[in-house]
């Protein structure tokens, strides 16, 4: 799930998911509690916004990706009973090819899939205009990661929410360690046997390896004038490497 993401020299992170993202369902599909922890994610900022009035709640999935994290959204609503017709959820990523991807699936009337860099889509916002954002696997692969926190938490009505989702292995010589097993000796190498993008899932293990810890994570949300800012982990080997956080925009 990408933004405006980094180069090196002719290699482009969103360039790398439109290669990828024939197989990328399939890939993340591997990935033990994968689409579980992304329902877990999105009922957590769910659970930070009104409850259903009759009024339309409008969600940003940025970083959608190929709409795994947009149909997390749709599903957690109604599964706590909202209709359809009241939540709004745009779906914001850089890579066309992925975003084809989420096209190709079905969706409520309420959903919008938009090609857009992150931080640009936010930027194009007036104040106070969204009820939620969801940010899985997105923060990571931000090139100012501080500018797009802010962003949100400006374009968030009162009372609004942030999640973000992501692998965070700074701080931990466990989960480091944990991580690069994985990386080198099942995520690379099922990669190259199923003709995926290898650099793609390359870049994925530098990218978790080099990214802020969970307390600098929470310190930006915080910085950028959110409260009540609350992290989970997960079970199993993914537990301290796979982190949901939330922060919700003064009332």
């Amino acid at each position: 799930m990408t933004t405006s993401a980094p180069s090196t020299g002719e290699w482009v992170l969103a360039d790398a998911f439109d290669r990828a993202a024939p197989s990328y369902d399939a890939m993340v599909a591997l990935s033990p509690g994968y689409h579980a922890q992304l329902r877990t994610a999105a009922d957590a900022l769910l659970e930070r916004l009104p409850a259903p009035d009759g009024s339309t709640l409008t969600v940003l999935d940025l970083g959608c990706g190929s709409g795994a994290s947009t149909r997390a959204l749709v599903d957690a609503w109604q599964a706590r009973g909202g209709a359809p017709t009241r939540l709004g959820v745009t779906g914001v990523d850089a890579s066309v090819g992925m975003v084809a991807q989420a096209h190709a699936k079905p969706w409520p009337d309420g959903v919008e899939l938009v090609v857009s860099d992150a931080v640009a889509h936010l930027e194009s916002l007036p104040a106070g205009c969204v009820d939620g954002v969801l940010a899985a696997y997105l923060l990571r692969n931000v090139p100012d990661r501080e500018r797009l926190v802010r962003e949100v938490a400006r374009v968030l009505r009162p009372g609004g929410a942030l999640v973000v989702h992501d692998y965070s292995v700074a701080g931990s010589a466990r989960a480091k360690a944990v991580w690069a097993a994985v990386c080198h000796g099942v995520i690379i190498p099922l990669a190259a046997a199923k003709g995926s993008d290898v650099p793609l899932h390359r870049y994925l293990y530098t990218s978790v390896r080099d990214f802020d810890s969970v307390p600098a994570i929470c310190d930006r949300l915080l910085a950028a004038g959110l409260v009540d800012v609350r992290h989970r982990t997960y079970g199993g080997w993914q537990h301290g490497l796979v982190h949901t956080v939330a922060g919700s925009a003064p009332s």
